[in-house]
């Protein structure tokens, strides 16, 4: 039997597969390069949501020590410089992923936009302006640094209790992180020789990662507007499938080739998430089951 390639939209609901709509390989083509621009972005997005599990993990690791520091405040040395240990750990978790998606997305815009796009611009200009006001985020810049040539820098945990109740905080020595290192720059060195003998690290990461969420948020936005002909697309291509199959099983491109005794398939998923966030339709997968 002779080998055939058919290309399809169909819908899946295991073990069934409904075919809804043949496609040329043209069209296959097209719709396959659109799911494929969407999944990209989608891969590139999930470079800032590193960034975000790392502060989250932070985060929780804060609250748990404070929980132990609240059930047992007389800890020896040797905890305490496990919990160091671990916060910093952490810490520099954060700023390699931070560095990563800034490095990432620098390249990737110029890449694809080119370096005189307005998409490579405007994050170059946000990132600048960032660094440019906002202590906290030129100083991380430099920390990460910092930590490369010095190890880590020189503190200590420290647990307030105020009126707004019971906190941890990692404080560095100013005085320490100045003398070790000698490339904080024109910029943060000043900033530094401002800062109190010993200030806490935490509120610095927070901010900058509030600052670092602003910039990626429109961003993605500007992104998405240059990807919207192709969500659109696509999601006539999902309503035209859960029309016909009334809303019954994941929409799909299906590719069959072989022979009626022995045929291969592949499949390709739309990327739901995406394609509700550039065109705001709520969309649901129902099974039978």
């Amino acid at each position: 039997m002779e080998n055939t390639t058919t290309y399809s939209l169909a819908a899946i609901d295991s073990p069934n597969i409904t075919g809804i709509q043949s496609l040329t390989h043209e069209e296959f083509k097209i719709f396959f390069e659109q799911i494929g621009v969407l999944d990209n972005f989608r891969a590139d997005e999930a470079l800032f949501r590193i960034i975000e599990l790392n502060h989250e993990d932070l985060k929780n690791r804060e609250n748990f020590y404070l929980q132990q520091y609240q059930l047992d405040p007389q800890i020896d040395s040797n905890e305490f410089s496990m919990q160091f240990l671990d916060l910093n750990r952490l810490i520099l978790n954060l700023l390699s992923s931070i560095r990563t998606y800034l490095d990432h997305t620098e390249t990737r815009l110029k890449k694809t936009y080119g370096e005189q796009s307005s998409e490579f611009q405007f994050f170059k200009k946000a990132t600048s302006e960032a660094f440019d006001n906002n202590f906290e985020y030129r100083f991380l810049v430099k920390l990460r640094n910092y930590s490369q040539h010095c190890g880590l820098p020189t503190g200590s945990i420290s647990l307030t209790d105020d009126q707004n109740g019971q906190s941890l905080s990692l404080m560095l020595v100013r005085d320490k992180l100045i003398e070790n290192y000698d490339a904080w720059g024109a910029l943060v060195k000043p900033d530094l020789q401002k800062q109190d003998e010993q200030f806490d690290v935490f509120p610095v990461l927070d901010k900058k990662i509030n600052l670092l969420k602003k910039i990626n948020s429109d961003l993605s936005e500007i992104l998405l507007e240059k990807i919207s002909e192709e969500g659109k697309n696509l999601l006539s291509l999902i309503l035209l499938v859960q029309t016909k199959t009334n809303g019954i099983g994941i929409p799909c491109l299906l590719e069959v080739s072989g022979t009626e005794q022995k045929a291969s398939m592949k499949l390709r998923w739309f990327p739901f998430d995406i394609i509700s966030r550039i065109t705001g339709a709520n969309l649901q997968v129902i099974n039978k089951k």
